[in-house]
């Protein structure tokens, strides 16, 4: 049994479109897009990178290759039973922690 994970479409790259070939902000672009993949992006990030990806090439880029990293992870992996047991082990450790 596969995971169902709802997993976002890669981005097309539109003809007639002058693409910058270098991200001026490109660490600040992989943790964006990292957000906007795990649905944890507010609206404002959501419309500003919407805005940057019509002319970045190097973002759509990396978006396509984290989604495409999504897919086949999800396509790959596989839900099984954990004994509660364990869950309830592996949750006092976290809690230890924090």
């Amino acid at each position: 049994m596969s995971i169902s994970r709802k997993i976002p479409v890669l981005l097309k790259v539109k003809e007639n479109v002058q693409y910058a070939n270098d991200c001026q902000n490109r660490q600040e672009c992989l943790k964006a897009i990292q957000l906007i993949l795990d649905g944890e992006a507010t609206t404002d990030q959501l419309k500003h990178f919407q805005s940057h990806m019509d002319h970045c090439m190097p973002c759509i880029e990396n978006y396509n290759l984290e989604v495409t990293i999504r897919q086949l992870l999800c396509d790959r992996l596989e839900r099984k039973a954990v004994p509660n047991e364990i869950i309830d082990s592996i949750k006092s450790k976290i809690s230890e922690i924090a």
